[in-house]
């Protein structure tokens, strides 16, 4: 299973999220999670907008070009306007991302969105919440999102399905899920 882990941090002190840290995760047929990649994404104006990148080959075609790092950027960009982010170097609060998938050979059915909170360094993470998107009829499009309040403002609105929606396309982009070769 393949799934990313991402925080946001606000470093700079200012009650918004400036810092962006992605983590790709696979599980081995051991259960043992391996950090495959790791991504940072950072706001320097607190405009909600990425200014700095660094990538690498976050699309796992076998090159790092800017392909990955408007990858990069489209992804971060959405997940600092989720309100869900950490004081300082905390990572108190973070969002796993996986694919829904009922067969390795096709594309995903859904992107389940996970937003985690530690409450003290000592206790596990649990749940606070859950978002997702579903593809209904095995296009490859995610057609329908669950009503979740995204950006955390106490109204579930056309923003929240928008930021559903962009986060769910964004993370399909990175192509970090299961995927088999056809006849193989």
């Amino acid at each position: 299973m393949r799934y990313l882990k991402a925080v946001a941090q606000d470093r700079g002190g200012n009650g918004l999220a400036d810092t962006v840290i992605v983590h790709f995760y696979e599980r081995s047929p051991n259960g043992i999670d391996e950090l495959r990649h790791e991504a940072v994404a950072v706001d320097m104006n607190a405009d909600e907008l990425v200014d700095f990148q660094f990538a690498g080959d976050i699309n796992f075609d076998g090159q790092s070009n800017v392909i990955d790092g408007y990858l990069l950027k489209a992804f971060a960009n959405t997940f600092l306007q989720l309100n869900w982010f950490n004081s300082g170097e905390s990572w108190q609060r973070t969002l796993v991302i996986a694919a829904i998938q009922s067969c390795q050979d096709g594309p995903p059915d859904g992107v389940q969105l996970n937003f985690l909170d530690r409450r003290s360094p000592v206790r596990k993470a649990t749940l606070a919440y859950q978002a997702a998107g579903y593809d209904a009829d095995g296009n490859g499009v995610l057609e329908s999102f669950s009503r979740t309040d995204m950006d955390r403002n106490g109204v579930v609105d056309k923003a929240d399905k928008a930021l559903l929606s962009s986060m769910c396309r964004n993370f399909l982009a990175f192509k970090w899920y299961e995927q088999r070769e056809s006849g193989v």
